[in-house]
């Protein structure tokens, strides 16, 4: 027992020089949020192509309607997000998430397809005010050398969610299908179950946590002598005998974040390229076509993936995130390779979780380099490079649906293989310049 106790301190002791206390209660709002994760993804292309049978075309416009939601309240969000309590604009985003879960289950009882995509409009526009101001949050509250641990956490925090919210929808969705198949406001009743879960969420993290302690603070109160005052209160200032600040900031700065928001455009645009269409590919290609083996094919990929986000994270913040997104990128490709060519449902699982693996791995790599670029101005930060993600993320779906329409089922995948390829320089050359002109450096 005493070793067990020892070993619980330590740890805390670990999270405590490394996180704010109350870090951990912050980012157990993504457990709440995240429930209906799973449901939701499968739920996408299997209500549009076999309940309400439109083409694929009309599915990847589904995703893209959810994406401009996005689009619409990214700059919104990341002015305020510097400006007004992050708290307050995570708990909108918690109960617009609700408010469109509940859209989207009337669209589905009236099998309505304007209706149901209208859901998926709003639940885009409140994402923006979901996670923009709480990314924020992580990146003050956690120490700069191990930023892509705590992002790992809020994966695996996701991960938790889609675990727990996976067995309550299956369990619910196979039961009602069985009995009762034709009474779908009972076979699709756990959107409304997510719903409630997001308000609660919401509502606890708004009594929970400390919008003003940031790690900073935090760090010099069990530090003091060891942590100058100012770094609290001032962000460092980027100076050399060469050059002005304003001079690196237009000829640098500004190129490498070009090149890093192109990136993740490109990135977003093929994720949603052939994100969508793994399900059809697993259905009219491989002939996997009963709803709960497509759960349970789906369901490696969609929690273990996510599990295993913290580990990722450790190694990410040990070795050169330019490496690392080669690695990444250059494993995925292989993999979405395999998958296209892979015979069995079975297989597809097995990959898919690699796939996915792979790409939660980059995400924490790229979150970290993005959280440092300023301190003041973050908000500001995450809301640009989502705002054009997101106009990637536009252009995917419906190109992928178009390729599969047009040129058959495996269109979009290869298409998705050069692109992943395509922004390994792009990275590169990002990383490289925004390097010298981080607010938060690392040696």
């Amino acid at each position: 027992m005493g070793t067990l106790k020892s070993k619980k301190v330590n740890n805390n002791q670990i999270m405590n020089n490394i996180t704010t206390p109350d870090f951990i209660a912050m980012i157990r709002i993504i457990f709440w949020n995240s429930m209906g994760f799973f449901f939701f993804s499968f739920l996408i292309p299997y209500v549009t192509i076999k309940l309400l049978g439109v083409s694929r075309t009309e599915l990847g416009l589904a995703f893209s309607i959810q994406t401009v939601g996005g689009l619409l309240s990214s700059p919104i969000v990341g002015y305020l997000t510097d400006r007004i309590s992050k708290k307050l604009l995570v708990l909108i985003g918690s109960f617009g998430r609700a408010t469109a879960y509940i859209v989207m289950y009337f669209g589905i009882i009236m099998s309505n397809y304007i209706t149901f995509t209208g859901g998926m409009f709003v639940l885009g526009f409140f994402v923006g005010f979901f996670w923009t101001p709480l990314d924020t949050l992580i990146s003050e509250k956690s120490s700069k050398m191990n930023r892509s641990f705590a992002f790992g956490k809020r994966a695996a925090m996701i991960g938790w969610g889609n675990f727990v919210g996976s067995i309550i929808s299956v369990t619910v969705f196979l039961i009602f299908s069985i009995v009762t198949p034709e009474v779908l406001f009972l076979v699709y009743s756990p959107l409304l179950i997510f719903a409630a879960s997001n308000i609660l969420g919401g509502i606890i993290f708004h009594r929970k946590v400390d919008e003003e302690l940031t790690f900073e603070k935090h760090i010099f109160n069990i530090y003091p002598s060891n942590v100058e005052p100012t770094a609290i209160t001032k962000e460092p200032v980027l100076m050399d005998s060469q050059e002005t600040p304003s001079e690196k900031i237009t000829r640098g700065f500004f190129f490498g974040f070009l090149i890093l928001t192109l990136a993740f455009m490109t990135s977003n645009m093929n994720a949603s390229l052939a994100y969508p269409y793994f399900q059809g590919y697993l259905t009219d290609v491989l002939l996997v076509e009963n709803a709960i083996l497509v759960m349970l094919i789906y369901f490696p990929s969609q929690v273990v993936s996510l599990l295993l986000a913290p580990k990722l994270g450790k190694i990410a913040d040990k070795i050169n995130p330019i490496i690392g997104i080669a690695f990444v990128s250059g494993f995925g490709s292989l993999v979405t390779f395999l998958i296209i060519n892979s015979t069995s449902g079975l297989v597809f699982g097995i990959l898919l979780l690699f796939d996915s693996t792979f790409a939660w791995g980059g995400n924490v790599i790229l979150q970290n380099i993005v959280s440092r670029i300023s301190k003041y101005h973050r908000g500001k930060v995450f809301g640009a490079t989502q705002w054009l993600s997101l106009l990637g993320a536009i252009l995917g779906p419906i190109l992928g649906g178009i390729a599969w329409d047009n040129f058959g089922p495996k269109s979009p995948f290869i298409i998705s293989i050069f692109i992943e390829l395509s922004v390994i320089p792009l990275y590169a050359i990002a990383i490289t310049y925004l390097k010298k002109y981080m607010a938060e450096k690392i040696e």
